[in-house]
């Protein structure tokens, strides 16, 4: 049954392409002789001229740029009906002009141009055969941008008067290094874009319903009065499916804070199921958040207590609904326009009901906090991103009629916009926002702000930091290179000294790795006494673990990094500290080799800083993790040069 209305579906599309890209011969059809009745338009708002009140001026590209990145805010809520100007209709009209002159097949990149934009940043664009004459420009939907205004009353931080014609541009934008002081504003002014793209969207459809409804009127009148029937117009103005916004966030406490702007920029007067959506996204009642204490400061740091302040539950899905008067939260996936949930909420709904149709028309996709996603599971993320804009399996009540062309063509990943946010560079997050082809092409900051400040730079002085460099001639082998480097270069050193034979700590990132260091410590011959600290590690476990290391009954101690992510314990007793990769968190960096440096308790001396060692195993492969602990010009020339290690002291 499924294969065949997958079938079915398919046969559908092919018919309505057919029907949306009609032959030159069509054009000269009997019908077009026929009587018809033009409908009036009603006049059209007329765009103000006002920018966005700002702190600060946007960054450009050059000056023509800055002109076509300037925000205009119709004046009321009417549509607007200048398509030659308005980048929602620019890029996702039923002719989309974003795809004029473009290779699907073949998209051709230009070289990027740096930009001052969000920090420094660099905008790369499709290179198209000929440039359309019209200049699209960024148009907020009048009713949300009156409500984000009306929140925000001393105008639009710098970041956000940088991040909006960016994003009303309809460009990729990853923001790789997003500061915790600014998380905030980025998320609202994003959270206005999405709405507004929604509010655009359902204002569309409710225009053509009307000019539908009113054509079919006439069409009957004309029957009654047996005049020539008057053809209905043919509107295309939908996907697939309705939703139009997918919000990937890893916890509860995330999406809330997400769901809380939608709700206020919303300007609706009523918000269903409020009630419900705050006891299931926040804390039990009676919980106390012990995070959320300032008295907790001294304890954690803030990037810890933001990120796991609240409900951090990972495994979570809801659908948000937009009417002009209401709000509706926990709408039905199909019947919803906005759908919020965590990578693995998400994989487990497709993988228990073999669907994911609500997917294909995605437009918006946005990613918040990667960098928490990338330490919690990243595949989910990746099998996420794979389903987006796929032709549905089922027909789920789809008007084929109104499809737009680009959909039926299977070119709707071309138009999809996605916006990442994360706290730092790393592969994974190269990968994957270079798998996106949207066609208004791509914005990516730089890996590290100008001020940065090195982690080893933070280091107390004294402490003897040795770097040990290996070859790895692909990425396929690094991890086995990296293993085999690790037991011919360090494991050799930390035997033959008596001070690191006991009171070594092993920080592994990866979790793959941490199983093959283990197995490699569980085949030793003789045995050797170690202990074991991982995200999967119960709390009983854990106290076991560091009584042992610290006491010195289990001389070696394996940590991964997602335990001190989730975590963040100080781990003392260590004499040697071994790196097996650089951390992806540069802070790790610093807290690792810190947390002997301070005493336990009273009784508890600490360790001297000239008496604590630090190795740390790198390849090419660690560039971007070497950049933030070094620098990265020190760190391009410790990859780049040929000495097989670096010491610092």
């Amino acid at each position: 049954m499924g294969s065949d209305n997958q079938a079915h579906v398919r046969l559908l599309t092919l018919l309505n392409v057919h029907a949306a890209h009609p032959r030159a011969e069509d054009d000269n059809d009997t019908t077009s002789a026929k009587r018809k009745r033009v409908s009036s338009v009603a006049p059209r708002a007329a765009p103000s001229t006002q920018r966005p009140k700002t702190n600060a001026a946007p960054a450009t590209e050059t000056t023509s740029e800055s002109e076509n990145m300037e925000v205009i805010v119709t004046e009321g809520d009417e549509d607007d009906e200048s398509e030659e100007v308005d980048a929602f209709r620019w890029h996702f009209g039923a002719e989309s002009e974003a795809l004029a002159s473009v290779d699907p097949d073949a998209l051709a990149w230009s070289s990027p141009v740096h930009v001052p934009a969000l920090g420094g940043a660099t905008i790369t664009k499709v290179t198209k055969k000929r440039e359309g004459t019209s200049r699209p420009v960024p148009r907020p939907h009048a009713r949300i941008w009156g409500a984000f205004q009306s929140r925000r009353k001393r105008g639009l931080s710098q970041r956000q008067a940088e991040l909006l014609p960016l994003l009303g541009q309809y460009r990729d934008v990853w923001h790789s290094r997003v500061p915790m002081d600014e998380h905030d504003d980025l998320r609202q002014i994003t959270a206005m874009h999405a709405l507004s793209h929604v509010a655009k969207t359902r204002q569309r459809i409710l225009k053509d319903n009307e000019k539908l409804a009113k054509a079919a009127a006439a069409q009957s009148e004309d029957k009654d009065n047996d005049d020539e029937d008057t053809e209905l117009p043919e509107l295309r103005d939908q996907g697939f499916t309705r939703p139009k916004v997918l919000l990937l966030a890893p916890f509860r406490h995330t999406a809330k804070l997400w769901v809380e702007h939608l709700m206020a920029l919303s300007s609706c007067e009523q918000i269903e199921q409020k009630s419900r959506f705050l006891s299931e996204f926040s804390l039990p009642p009676g919980s106390i958040d012990k995070l959320a204490d300032l008295s907790m400061a001294s304890r954690y740091p803030e990037d810890h207590r933001r990120t796991f302040q609240g409900n951090i539950d990972d495994n979570f899905k809801l659908g948000v609904k937009l009417t002009r008067k209401t709000l509706k939260l926990y709408s039905p996936f199909f019947d919803s326009d906005i759908i919020v949930a965590s990578p693995l909420g998400l994989r487990l709904l497709m993988e228990k009901e073999k669907n994911a149709d609500y997917l294909s028309s995605i437009e918006v996709l946005l990613m918040d906090q990667g960098d928490v996603m990338l330490m919690q599971n990243w595949d989910h993320v990746k099998f996420v991103v794979e389903q987006l804009n796929a032709i549905p399996k089922e027909a789920n009540n789809t008007d084929f009629s109104r499809v737009k062309p680009w959909y039926l063509d299977g070119h709707a990943p071309l138009l999809r916009q996605s916006v990442l946010f994360t706290a730092f560079d790393a592969p994974e997050f190269r990968h994957l926002f270079h798998t996106f082809r949207n066609v208004s092409g791509r914005v990516r900051t730089s890996s590290l702000p100008a001020d940065h400040v090195p982690a080893m730079s933070l280091i107390t002085p004294g402490v003897r930091q040795t770097f040990y460099k290996f070859d790895c001639s692909n990425a396929q082998g690094e991890a086995d290179q990296r293993l085999q480097a690790f037991q011919q270069k360090i494991w050799p050193l930390l035997r033959k000294s008596a001070v690191s034979a006991t009171h070594t700590m092993i920080v592994i990132p990866s979790y793959f790795d941490f199983v093959r260091v283990e197995d490699f410590f569980r085949r030793m011959d003789p045995l050797v006494s170690y202990t074991t600290l991982s995200e999967y590690s119960t709390n009983r476990d854990i106290s076991r673990a560091r009584e042992a290391f610290f006491t010195g009954k289990k001389s070696f101690l394996l940590v991964t990094e997602r335990f001190h992510f989730y975590r963040r314990y100080l781990i003392r007793g260590a004499a040697t500290i071994v790196f097996y990769a650089p951390p992806e968190h540069a802070d790790y960096y610093t807290e690792f080799i810190h947390a002997p440096l301070s005493s336990r308790d009273a009784s508890a001396a600490p360790v001297d800083a000239t008496d604590l060692q630090v190795f740390v195993l790198y390849g090419k492969y660690d560039l971007l993790r070497l950049e933030r602990i070094a620098g990265p010009s020190q760190a391009r020339h410790m990859v780049t040069d040929g000495r097989p290690l670096w010491r610092f002291v």
